[in-house]
């Protein structure tokens, strides 16, 4: 998945067609799925052709996942500073899904690379919403505080009913990340495979993070429904 691009590629052509269409074009009822079961709903009306509705469904949160108004937390926040006017959330959302925007497209930026850079933050919806939790804690690191009204551990939804974890502080954000098998072989194999990670430099592979102060990696190596 770490070489999947985070733009919804499907979303994103659909996008860039009805601009280019203009007053022309059909209306658009459809339904996608991403991997990890991420679902969006796509409605076009040619009564309205300047507006698009797109609803996003998440992964089913596992237990200790909490969410504000049904989505993680800072996703409403970092939608709006996404997006600014082009986006409007409709409260509530369409039934069955946890997110639906009205999307604005004569509020697109007139310049085109501006407007291409637009689509394509819109179709990286999926990133937006679920990244929110982790870039707000980030935001708060960077000025050396920690995010009010946040718990000691935040749970971020990674797959359907699978979580990692953030435990933010003033200095640090340590990430912790379950890793859950089936098999004690599995178990042996793992904690040698992240033995030999841990030495390796990976400076360059977080060097986008160079404002954080600290950062901490812990791994929770357990197994499940053994013999």
């Amino acid at each position: 998945m770490i070489l999947l691009q985070s733009p919804s590629r499907f979303l994103l052509q659909i996008l860039q067609d009805r601009v280019l269409s203009g007053e022309k074009g059909m209306d658009i009822d459809c339904h996608t799925v991403e991997f990890d079961d991420v679902r969006y709903h796509i409605q076009f009306s040619m009564r309205n052709p300047k507006v698009m509705v797109l609803s996003v469904a998440l992964p089913l949160p596992p237990p200790e996942a909490i969410l504000y108004d049904g989505l993680p937390l800072g996703a409403i926040e970092a939608i709006k500073a996404a997006y600014g006017p082009v986006v409007q959330i409709l409260d509530p959302p369409k039934d069955g899904f946890d997110l639906t925007m009205k999307i604005n497209l004569t509020k697109l930026p007139l310049d085109e690379e501006q407007r291409n850079t637009i689509l394509t933050q819109i179709a990286s919806i999926r990133e937006v919403v679920l990244g929110a939790p982790l870039k707000l804690l980030l935001k708060h690191l960077a000025s050396k505080t920690v995010a009010p009204n946040v718990n000691n551990l935040v749970a971020l939804v990674h797959r359907p009913n699978e979580s990692f974890f953030l435990a933010p502080q003033a200095d640090k954000v340590t990430i912790v990340y379950p890793m859950r098998f089936q098999d004690s072989i599995d178990i042996v194999l793992a904690t040698s495979f992240l033995q030999v990670f841990w030495i390796l430099p990976f400076v360059s592979f977080i060097s986008f993070l160079a404002y954080c102060s600290s950062w901490s990696f812990v791994f929770y190596v357990y197994r499940t429904n053994c013999i």
